[in-house]
């Protein structure tokens, strides 16, 4: 089903994607952590995002994931599913087979490997796509991954194309954001907020919603910050900003952010720790550093 622009905000976990020791889904684990989302009250779900591991997982995986979500989550709310490759033919393909499987919203990235010379290839990448699928499309920033930032009048020119509708902005720079929250106002594209350390403060500045990571484990804070933050309830969401920035702290143990969190769904019984390969596994001796941390934060 296709949803009101209204109902397109709120707290939208990009999914991890529990794996078997193969690399093969873990299906029955990954319907365990889509319902620990909903029953979290998300309004939203993101699957094969970059905390989906969706570069790294096999084709295979990666399709049954993104159908399996739409298939879990049932029209209860929005999917958006996560088409990130590394150029615009590879992306059409990817949408037109999620579309097989009903998706209607799909987040998408610039092209990468081949490095973006200029922003007007961003621009022409996300047209052509445009053109050629009936998908409506979010588009996801995020250039320490991609090595390309899409610029806030470069995003402004992107909320002129058919079917986009969304922005996820992970550029990381509160300056950078908040002009482009400034320039997009007015506009009907739907602005999120990525990662976790400005998520309080963009909702507190008006964007429709934010995508973080640590809301696949803690949906029920990352949901009572956007309700405080929509309110304009400074006080709490200041709290509820250092209570996220406390659990994060998650993620500076081991080598790679991903494991961190991936260890503690285990411990949360959503699902096993194991990371795609080739990403470093955690040492013993962080992992029980993270079981040090999650004790604490019961305190």
């Amino acid at each position: 089903m296709t949803f009101a622009d209204r109902d397109l905000r709120g707290i939208v976990p990009p999914l991890f994607t529990p794996l078997n020791e193969d690399e093969s889904l873990d299906e029955a684990s990954f319907v365990k952590l889509i319902r620990h989302c909903l029953d979290g009250g998300v309004h939203g779900l993101f699957p094969m995002g970059s905390a989906g591991e969706g570069t790294n997982v096999s084709r295979a995986v990666w399709e049954r994931a993104n159908a399996l979500c739409l298939q879990e989550a049932g029209g209860k709310v929005p999917v958006y599913c996560g088409v990130i490759d590394v150029s615009t033919p590879r992306v059409i393909e990817g949408i037109k087979k999620v579309e097989q499987h009903g998706a209607e919203y799909v987040v998408v990235t610039p092209h990468f490997y081949m490095n973006t010379s200029c922003q007007a290839e961003v621009v022409r990448h996300f047209e052509t796509i445009s053109r050629q699928t009936a998908a409506r499309i979010m588009v996801y920033n995020i250039p320490a991954l991609t090595q390309v930032n899409i610029l806030p009048e470069t995003v402004l020119e992107l909320a002129k194309i058919d079917r986009v509708i969304g922005y996820k902005d992970t550029c990381g720079s509160w300056d950078q954001h908040f002009k482009t929250l400034t320039l997009l106002e007015g506009t009907a594209l739907r602005i999120f907020c990525g990662g976790e350390e400005l998520c309080g403060t963009s909702l507190l500045f008006g964007t429709h919603g934010s995508i973080a990571g640590l809301a696949n484990l803690f949906p029920e804070v990352f949901v009572e910050i956007y309700e405080a933050g929509r309110r304009g309830d400074v006080a709490r969401t200041k709290a509820l900003q250092q209570r996220i920035n406390d659990i994060k702290r998650i993620c500076g143990i081991g080598s790679s952010w991903l494991t961190g969190m991936k260890y503690t769904m285990q411990k949360m019984n959503l699902g096993g720790s194991k990371a795609s390969v080739p990403v470093e596994p955690l040492l013993p001796e962080e992992e029980r550093r993270i079981d040090a941390l999650l004790e604490e934060l019961k305190a």
